[in-house]
């Protein structure tokens, strides 16, 4: 027998409170004290405000005087929930007898009202009576018709008796044999008494009914318990008997994929990709699974996995398209790994020129060796130093006959970037001004344009510089249009009063020093200025600089001291909401701080509200909070 206190609903988990099924319990109580505000509102009469007053007042006679004269005249729910609060505070049985006697009346079938009549048996002594009075509504249950079944559920929740309400639903499920058989309120009534194994029990008997169909509201559940698991026992639980019906059902592979996906939400990569190799091999299917697990292990940084999933692949007898595709990402996502990592050695950075130099020749003279051989070129020319084989590279991609323009223009857009980082700035320019003329009015076009204005700025040629920024600041692009922005009023600000631009152009220095991937010269440029001016209107860009410069170097405690003194000295000032935003994506992404990450996301949203970071603070909020997101 269930036992549970009449206050066990106080003190639920809200991720049980939460439940929507159990707001479609609840619904008959919710809808006449909180209506829809989308719908429209009905002004109270004065004698319904009269009413209100007196109930809120705690004038019940009066109330109940009011209510009674509205309700002979109209029955509507509203007046009726409001005479039973009167009369359980007067003890008023025989009058709320009378009521109730008048609805039976009229609707003999439904038993919330007799609910009603106990609960105000109860509150008036008689406790003995009330138990006697629900024992026989229990009795006159029809355990077959669901409106009956629904009505005395809601009720009995209402009035505190989640016992009971769990006997009805019980009796239900026997009664009749479906598809779906009220197993996600059963299990909410088992989560609350704490029988975590008998609610579990509820949800695979739903999966293996009703299949996908209720999928995504059971994963909602599942979060929000996961948000609210501190120590992780519940949501084992679950796991475990996910994988004991795994194992007892190999050809329904919905329990494993639950398993997949509850795994990809706690970041355990690892046990996703075991789930979904044990169902590749079990079903036979061509990639698709695998390819989407190793893009996601990826993006979330869990690069190991994603390299196992992708050579997985390699090995298995699928559609040519998914090989292509998985060979093609490997090196990709490993170059993002090699590049944003700290811990990559020389010796990893050699082993991936040899997997993208390979690659690379396999798919020769096709387009889709054209972003790998981009992305070779850069990790020699910016990583290995080898800037010579990798503008030997890109010009003979350039040269080549047959390929489309725009993936020409990218391996040009390269090779100025290489140039630049060489020292030939009149190349790197030339080359640029070339992608931007081809596509004039497209994006491309736009970005050639802002990096033609990005190196007229480290050369100090800031007026040049400015005008094309302005340019670029309406581009269809809203990053490139936010790049001219931030760089045109970096110019802005800091040639206003210094009309020499003697400070902006060492600051251009370092920032070009950044471009070709010496952090350590750039940070000497920057200590310099801020000796020769500590006052300067670059101390917040020097702040943010150097933040940047320690991100890179892995040094993320140091990188959020610099922005912590940022918002300390410049918390006004243009980049204050680019240092809170950045602080968030260290504790979120590297130090594995949720609740610092989520304090600062609140932080921006609330005193930066106009910032460009907005919409992507809110949205990494809502995930670190738990909330279902697309």
């Amino acid at each position: 027998m269930i036992k549970a206190s009449k206050k066990i609903f106080e003190e639920m988990p809200s991720y049980i409170k939460n439940f929507s099924f159990l707001l479609f319990f609840l619904s008959p109580i919710i809808t006449w004290s909180q209506p829809d505000e989308s719908a429209d509102v009905v002004p109270l009469s004065k004698e319904e405000q009269l009413a209100a007053q007196y109930l809120n007042e705690g004038a019940f006679e009066k109330a109940a005087d009011v209510y009674e004269k509205l309700y002979s005249r109209r029955p509507e729910t509203l007046y009726y929930n409001a005479l039973i609060t009167c009369y359980v505070e007067m003890k008023e049985v025989k009058s709320a007898e009378k009521l109730i006697n008048k609805i039976m009346k009229r609707s003999p079938e439904k038993l919330s009202h007799q609910v009603d009549l106990a609960y105000i048996i109860d509150r008036s002594g008689d406790q003995s009576k009330a138990q006697k009075l629900l024992d026989k509504i229990m009795k006159e249950l029809n355990p077959a018709n669901d409106e009956q079944v629904s009505d005395l559920t809601n009720a009995l929740l209402k009035r505190e008796h989640p016992d009971r309400a769990l006997k009805v639903l019980q009796a239900a499920k026997k009664a009749v044999n479906r598809m779906y058989n009220y197993q996600f309120e059963l299990a909410t009534l088992y989560f609350a008494n704490n029988d975590y194994d008998a609610g579990f029990g509820e949800w695979i008997e739903l999966l293996s009914r009703a299949n996908y169909q209720h999928m995504e509201k059971m994963q909602q559940q599942i979060q929000d318990m996961i948000m609210a698991d501190e120590k992780g026992t519940r949501t084992e639980l679950l796991k475990t008997k996910l994988l004991r019906e795994a194992q007892k059902n190999p050809d329904n592979i919905i329990y494993s994929e639950l398993l997949i996906w509850i795994a990809v939400q706690q970041k355990d990569f690892e046990t996703a990709f075991l789930q979904t190799r044990a169902i590749d091999k079990r079903m036979r299917e061509n990639g698709f699974r695998m390819l989407e697990l190793a893009r996601l292990a990826a993006a979330n940084e869990a690069y190991e996995v994603a390299e196992q999933a992708y050579r997985y692949m390699f090995d298995k007898l699928l559609p040519q398209d998914m090989i292509i595709k998985a060979k093609i990402e490997l090196p990709e996502m490993l170059f993002k790994k090699a590049t944003e990592s700290k811990d990559v050695n020389k010796e990893e950075l050699v082993a991936l020129e040899s997997l993208l130099n390979s690659t690379y020749q396999e798919f020769k003279n096709s387009e889709l060796s054209i972003p790998l051989a981009i992305k070779l070129a850069k990790l020699k020319a910016f990583y290995l130093e080898k800037a010579e084989p990798a503008i030997e590279l890109l010009e003979n991609i350039v040269e080549m006959k047959g390929i489309p323009a725009r993936p020409q223009a990218l391996a040009k857009m390269q090779l100025a970037d290489v140039m630049l980082m060489s020292g030939d700035i009149w190349e790197a320019s030339l080359l640029y001004s070339q992608v931007e003329k081809a596509f004039k009015n497209d994006t491309l076009g736009q970005e050639a344009k802002f990096r033609n204005a990005r190196l007229a700025y480290y050369k100090g040629e800031f007026d040049w510089a400015k005008a094309q920024l302005d340019v670029l600041k309406s581009a269809t692009s809203k990053l490139i249009a936010n790049d001219a922005l931030e760089l045109a009023l970096l110019i802005t600000d800091n040639t206003t009063f210094d009309t020499t631009g003697e400070a902006l152009r060492m600051f251009s220095r370092a920032d070009l020093w950044l471009f070709q991937n010496k952090p350590d010269e750039a940070l000497k440029v920057l200590d310099s200025l801020n000796i020769l001016d500590p006052q300067s209107t670059l101390a917040d860009d020097v702040f943010y600089r150097k933040a940047q410069i320690s991100y890179r170097k892995g040094e993320y405690s140091q990188a959020i001291e610099h922005l912590e003194k940022l918002l300390t000295h410049h918390k006004q000032d243009i980049l204050a909401d680019n240092a809170v935003f950045m602080m968030a994506d260290i504790y979120e992404r590297k130090l594995n701080d949720k609740d610092k990450a989520m304090h600062l996301y609140k932080e921006l949203m609330v005193d930066y509200p106009g910032s460009l970071y907005v919409v992507e603070a809110r949205k990494r909020f809502r995930i670190l909070r738990g909330d279902l997101v697309n």
